[in-house]
């Protein structure tokens, strides 16, 4: 039919629908035989479904970041987390083992040594919040996570494979708008310490007007893409959380904008010039603690680069390592590593038996030399400690004697002196023999205490590498970049939570939760015995304690089929921030040998912090 034929009357009565239809057939069996099956249009329709699916996959991971991230993540844990499923699948309905199996045990050892280096590579290869994560899981693990995971994160509590120096004078010139000539007489390539989203440099300030000549100073230069990753982790982050947990969406928000806090150095410079005087209001600095002074008198802090002052010690990380090797020399143990993993095994037995302050760790390792540690406690252990500095000290004198005793019979001889005889490295350990640790921590945990909950400004990363004792034995506090604040009413239910926890009122830390809106569910609904709502408290503000949870009715139920049953539906923000900050103190701790309760460390301040907001 020609539709350019019929007359306007005509046209009225046809079908328009029909012969389109007709028309749409008929150019179908132009572009596909009627003889093909509809097998092959399927088969067809499939492979053009696969190809937009192909195309789209691919400008989505070379255009978005969050996506390209999130395939990055899932490619390197994917198979690991199906091969963790799997072996755990095989045991229990193939080869009919339970969990306390020695089988199982042998078995999923040798998974987390093969996973926990693939882990730490992907975490550095991501970079951005995956660095943060790690150097959190790294303090918290200790006695939680299997060890082979703890030893492979700790690590980055040091810092991440630095950049170049090219790059990083790039930065520091386009950030400043200065020369590096202009700024610095000196400026070492190599970092001092490289973290998930800046490294430090040691440097020398050029001498300006009123200005202290030939100041030594750090200079703390920003990645140039952290600020994408991080946007990029964060918006899969509000999307998960959008999906799955919505009631959470503001706890992210907070989260956000601690992040991007972090990555504005200005910021970064008000925090320590803020905290730094809060400290000093209390008396605690420079007597007990030290944070750097800012530099900025030249305008050479910026968004991307900070400079401050340089604060000489010795990471606590490193002095934690350093006392656990002299004490395994000690026992006569090659090296530390032997003991970490017995005394993260010691750690865990600890926590499965209630947790909190200890007597050092060192009671139970079951060499015939700490036999009296595990008679006489927490004195003992004390005494294993200084018998490891006095022997230490021994040992340096006698190889001083011989190293000047080699020298001398060289140079009478001429000859070789006994390759073994070595000098004695003073940067190493023996320059730092004599750190208490005890008093340390004891010193950092007050300080946050005090920063939290009576200042409600606090420094809320403090893991190992971000601390370091000094020479006089002060502790400076390195990283004010995540810093986080509490309102005033926060603050008080955090001070209300810690005295319900130290003096073991359930009922009380049961309501201050369940008041604020804390929700969680199980296996039985949402969560409201009070049992389990103390223990969650207990684990945020008071102590690692895996023994068994008592129920109000006076059944008991075990801690980690807990803990694995639960989901969190909604979390304050004063629980959230509470309860990054315990932990880091306690996992900090814990690493150390030395765990401790945190309601106990903190209930004085935390009735003085009440007695104050009621004044």
């Amino acid at each position: 039919m020609c539709l350019q034929s019929l007359s306007p009357k005509e046209s009225k009565n046809v079908d328009y629908a029909a012969v389109g239809t007709a028309a749409l057939k008929s150019a179908i069996r132009g572009v596909v035989p009627v003889s093909y099956s509809k097998r092959k249009v399927f088969l067809l329709l499939c492979m053009f479904c696969v190809l937009v699916g192909a195309v789209v996959f691919a400008s989505l991971y070379t255009f978005h970041q969050g996506f390209r991230r999130t395939v990055q993540f899932w490619t390197g844990m994917g198979p690991l987390v199906a091969e963790h499923r799997f072996l755990k699948y095989k045991a229990k309905y193939f080869d009919g083992w339970d969990e306390d199996a020695d089988e199982y045990k042998v078995r999923m050892r040798d998974f987390n040594q093969r996973a926990a280096p693939k882990i730490v590579d992907l975490i550095q290869s991501l970079g951005g919040i995956y660095i943060k994560i790690g150097q959190v899981m790294s303090t918290l693990g200790q006695g939680l996570l299997p060890k082979e995971y703890v030893k492979a994160l700790r690590p980055l509590q040091d810092g991440v494979p630095p950049r170049d120096i090219t790059q990083i004078s790039t930065i520091i010139e386009k950030s400043t708008g200065k020369k590096m000539d202009d700024i610095f007489v000196s400026f070492d390539e190599k970092p001092i310490g490289s973290a998930s989203i800046a490294q430090a440099h040691r440097a020398t300030l050029r001498a300006y007007d009123g200005s202290v000549p030939n100041e030594e100073v750090i200079v703390k230069v920003q990645y140039p893409e952290v600020a994408e990753l991080f946007d990029a982790d964060l918006n899969n982050l509000e999307m998960v959380t959008k999906l799955f947990m919505p009631e959470n969406r503001e706890l992210v928000k907070a989260l956000r904008e601690r992040h991007e806090n972090e990555l504005d150095f200005r910021i970064e410079a008000d925090n320590l010039r803020e905290c730094t005087q809060n400290m000093q209001a209390h008396g605690v600095e420079p007597s007990l603690v030290r944070i750097p002074r800012v530099k900025n008198e030249t305008g050479i802090c910026t968004q991307h680069v900070l400079v401050m002052e340089y604060l000489r010690g010795t990471s606590l990380a490193e002095a934690i390592e350093l006392e656990q090797n002299r004490i395994a020399n000690v026992l006569g143990k090659e090296d530390g590593e032997e003991l970490r993993s017995v005394l993260a095994e010691r750690m865990r037995e600890h926590f499965e038996n209630g947790g909190g302050a200890g007597s050092g760790g060192m009671e139970l390792l079951g060499s015939k030399k700490a036999k009296l540690a595990q008679v006489a406690g927490p004195l003992a252990a004390k005494l294993l400690r200084t018998y490891a500095g006095v022997r230490e000290k021994v040992n340096n004198i006698a190889t001083r004697v011989q190293n000047i005793g080699g020298v001398m019979v060289k140079g009478i001889t001429c000859g070789a002196v006994n390759p073994k005889i070595r000098p004695i490295d003073r940067k190493g350990q023996s320059s730092v023999g004599h750190i208490n640790l005890g008093r340390v921590l004891k010193t950092l945990v007050h300080v946050h205490g005090l920063q939290m909950l009576q200042d409600g400004v606090y420094n809320a990363d403090p893991h190992p590498g971000n601390v370091v004792v000094m020479e006089d034995g002060k502790l400076g506090l390195l990283d004010y970049g995540m810093v986080g604040r509490l309102s005033v009413e926060s603050r008080e239910t955090v001070a209300k939570t810690v005295l319900a926890l130290s003096r073991k009122d359930k009922k009380e830390a049961a309501r201050l939760y369940r008041d604020a809106g804390y929700k969680a569910t199980n296996w039985d609904g949402e969560i409201i015995d009070d049992g389990i709502l103390h223990r969650f408290a207990t684990f945020h503000l008071d102590k690692i304690d895996l023994s068994p949870v008592t129920l109000d009715d006076g059944e008991k139920m075990d801690t980690i089929k807990l803990l694995r049953s639960v989901r969190e539906r909604s979390v304050p923000d004063w629980v959230e921030q509470a309860r990054r900050l315990g932990g880091l103190l306690m996992g900090v701790s814990a690493q150390a040998a030395r765990p401790i309760s945190l309601a106990r460390e903190w209930e004085a301040i935390a009735s003085k912090s009440l007695d104050k907001n009621v004044k």
